[in-house]
């Protein structure tokens, strides 16, 4: 895989290193479980729902992490403070490399959107394919690269995954929701990676009564859509201005906008609840 950490420095097995010298990516299987949790104001954002992925994609995998969560929580403090940041992303990594396992803690660049794009909304492209295993949190695979491929050919933030029956299974790598009726659809639990930022969404709209249908959505319908936003750990909630050459007033439906003020608020009520900082 690539030389992605960023900074100065990462860990890799409890020791500090720099990131001069990244030779130990090369050797990272495909197959190595991996988290992402957004860093906001040195606070990584519903830390523990992370890990509890993680852990259950060892689980798929019939492995285990060698750390506990509080040993993972102290690796992030170490970097925030070395890397003399408050912002970012983190990535771990859980992996073997011939008979010994190796957990890497290191910062990647961002994906982020910028108030212009939040307020426009984004592109996204159907993409004819499935991932194999939808709960499994892996590295990268062709079809992956695929997909990328795709997205960087048409301009488009996202790719929506199409099955053979023409079915929309979820985002490549983010969860989907349509508004369409005064009901929100998103597709059933079986057929994604249970995204957090997914959960805390469906939480909130049963606080707006806003009634949720876990069904796929038959890319045949796409037209009959009144709004439609994707979620993520980096993106949070993001808004789709077209899916296609198919135009949606997404930024402008009301319950979206409540949806996304809600979940910022969620957010900055955990931030606040939370006295995980870098030292000064």
């Amino acid at each position: 895989m690539k030389q992605e950490a960023v900074k100065d420095y990462f860990i890799l097995n409890h020791q500090l290193r720099s990131t001069q010298d990244m030779s130990i990516f090369e050797r990272i299987s495909q197959k190595s479980v991996y988290e992402v949790i957004k860093i906001v104001a040195g606070i990584p954002v519903f830390f523990e729902e992370h890990m509890q992925r993680m852990r259950r994609s060892a689980a798929l995998l019939k492995v285990s992490l060698p750390k506990s969560d509080e040993e993972v929580l102290e690796e992030i403090r170490l970097l925030l403070e070395k890397n003399r940041c408050e912002n970012i992303n983190v990535k771990l990594i859980r992996t073997r490399i011939g008979s010994e396992d190796y957990f890497l803690t290191y910062f990647i660049e961002a994906e982020s959107l910028s108030r212009k794009e939040y307020a426009r909304g984004i592109h996204v492209i159907l993409y004819q394919g499935e991932r194999n295993k939808p709960h499994l949190k892996t590295l990268g695979s062709s079809f992956r690269d695929r997909v990328e491929s795709a997205r960087a050919r048409t301009g488009a933030y996202e790719a929506l995954l199409v099955d053979d029956q023409g079915n929309i299974t979820e985002g490549s790598r983010s969860n989907i929701f349509f508004l369409k009726d005064g009901l929100l659809f998103t597709p059933p639990a079986r057929t994604v990676l249970l995204g957090v930022t997914r959960k805390h969404v469906m939480n909130l709209c049963k606080d707006m009564k806003l009634h949720v249908m876990e069904e796929l959505l038959h890319r045949g319908e796409i037209r009959t859509v009144s709004g439609a936003f994707i979620t993520g750990t980096t993106v949070d909630i993001a808004p789709i201005r077209s899916i296609d050459d198919y135009t949606i007033s997404s930024t402008e439906n009301l319950q979206i906008q409540k949806i996304v003020q809600l979940y910022s608020d969620e957010v900055n009520a955990y931030i606040e609840q939370h006295t995980f900082r870098t030292k000064s």
